[in-house]
């Protein structure tokens, strides 16, 4: 008998050995429903943590952050339907796509943080400011591109003079939306095979995955898709056409500075016929790039032609 034979642990981790070596190679198979004396499970909010803890910190860290943010007065004023907003895509673009818990940063991604914060919260040194703050260097705010109205946050994005450059951006989008669809269609469904096989390999019988296929939508579902959004339909056709509603809240101004509106999700979600996790990212993908494409071809050359005047 073991010297330790009394120790009720000891007896199962000797009984366990004895077995292993009396038929070789024996796999051993642990019930953790049975094991009522392990206490080194973390929970959350009173659900099992089965994912790498520093994976959930890293969330709850994000989470936390994008909350107290959102909260802000300053952003509630800058945003006409807070809560129709889809923020994990409208923040990634705020946040330059780079995680708020790694504390990376240098002078440019210092820079263009700081433009993506202040495109959203309409904060940009437009003109209108600029004399606010100055008025002896700026005795006017008059727009000095297309001389018609006063430049603020708003006027940048749908000045007449940028109305073709507008176009453009938005149709170079448009044209890559089944680029787009696709990559998030393989990779959904490279997902769902690594999840099947996954739990096959912990011995569960759950149904094969059944491959999920894009199809190319048509001119007329993408007008369906984004006809909530005001003078969309006016920048993809090119001719005037009402909007659906009487007085939409958002506007393709909206678009190019970021904002990714829920309600356009739930439009293009219909559309696409797809789960909402590819609409989801096909929608990330065209509004990122609307909101890259208008820092660079609209406010970039604005900001030279301003400084070009003074």
């Amino acid at each position: 008998m073991s010297r330790h034979s009394n120790i009720h642990g000891n007896e199962l981790a000797d009984q366990a050995a004895k077995v292993a070596a009396q038929s070789g190679s024996v796999p051993v198979m642990v019930d953790l429903t049975q094991q009522t004396d392990i206490t080194t499970f973390a929970h959350c909010y009173g659900g099992l943590v089965e994912i790498d803890l520093r994976q959930l910190l890293k969330q709850q860290s994000t989470i936390r952050h994008h909350q107290a943010w959102t909260s802000q007065r300053r952003v509630k004023m800058a945003i006409p339907d807070i809560e129709d907003v889809e923020w994990n895509s409208t923040l990634a673009y705020v946040h330059d796509r780079h995680a708020v818990f790694t504390f990376y940063s240098n002078s440019k991604d210092t820079h263009q943080r700081t433009h993506h914060i202040k495109k959203l919260h309409g904060m940009l040194p437009t003109l209108n400011s600029m004399q606010a703050r100055k008025p002896n260097l700026y005795p006017t705010c008059v727009c000095r591109r297309c001389e018609l109205e006063k430049e603020d946050n708003d006027h940048v994005w749908k000045c007449p003079s940028a109305a073709e450059t507008t176009t453009e951006i938005w149709k170079e989008a448009m044209g890559k939306i089944n680029e787009w669809g696709v990559q998030a269609t393989n990779s959904y469904n490279a997902a769902r095979k690594r999840e099947y096989k996954r739990a096959v390999d912990r011995g569960r019988q759950v149904p094969r995955p059944v491959p999920i296929h894009w199809w190319p939508p048509s001119d007329a579902d993408h007008v369906r898709g984004f006809s909530s959004i005001s003078g969309a339909r006016v920048v993809h056709s090119g001719s005037l056409a009402p909007d659906r509603d009487e007085n939409p809240m958002w506007k393709v101004s909206d678009l190019l500075r970021g904002i990714t509106p829920m309600s356009m999700l739930t439009e293009w979600f219909a559309v696409f016929r797809t789960p909402m996790s590819i609409a989801k990212t096909v929608l990330h993908r065209f509004i990122g790039y609307l909101e890259a494409q208008a820092s660079e071809l609209i406010w970039t050359p604005r900001c030279s032609e301003r400084s070009r005047g003074n």
